[in-house]
């Protein structure tokens, strides 16, 4: 048999921990989201980052989008909700799912050793690819589709 000092505290705790009726009078600097996970700007993505340049070294960082939060760790010359923003990009989500086209005409154009190895979680689909910059698609790809996740190119 359990004393009524034991059945009071279950109950309030449960009643506390159950509770989805919280306001905030703070003035909107709740820890609790507005939403559900992924509402929001920001898709639901997790991204390791490493960016490899034979001269310079690697940097590695980390995206985390979740819909309205954006987080970057590391040291990299980006911001997190650009990152993001970038990363809610429709062209963005095919490419980083999907790779790069097989059956693309790219120019043979040089733009510099730089390579990107992505990997990490779009939604709930993996993510596995690399940009470099060894040709015209590869030096589109970096600028224009992932110019807000890829640092500026180190150049040759």
């Amino acid at each position: 048999m359990r004393s009524p000092a034991v059945l009071l505290f279950l109950t309030l705790f449960a009643v506390s921990c159950g509770s989805s009726d919280v306001s905030d009078s703070g003035g909107g600097n709740s820890m609790i989201p507005d939403g559900p996970l992924g509402a929001g700007p920001y898709p639901v993505a997790t991204l390791d980052i490493t960016v490899t340049h034979p001269d310079t070294g690697d940097i590695s960082y980390t995206i985390s989008c979740l819909g309205d939060t954006a987080t970057l760790l590391g040291d990299v010359p980006l911001s997190a909700e650009s990152a993001c923003t970038a990363l809610a990009n429709a062209d963005v989500r095919t490419r980083l799912i999907d790779g790069a086209p097989a059956e693309q005409i790219c120019t043979k154009i040089y733009g510099g050793p730089d390579i990107a190895t992505i990997v990490g979680t779009y939604d709930s689909d993996r993510v596995n690819t690399t940009v470099d910059r060894s040709n015209g698609c590869g030096i589109d790809d970096w600028e224009r589709l992932f110019g807000g996740i890829l640092p500026p190119a180190t150049g040759i």
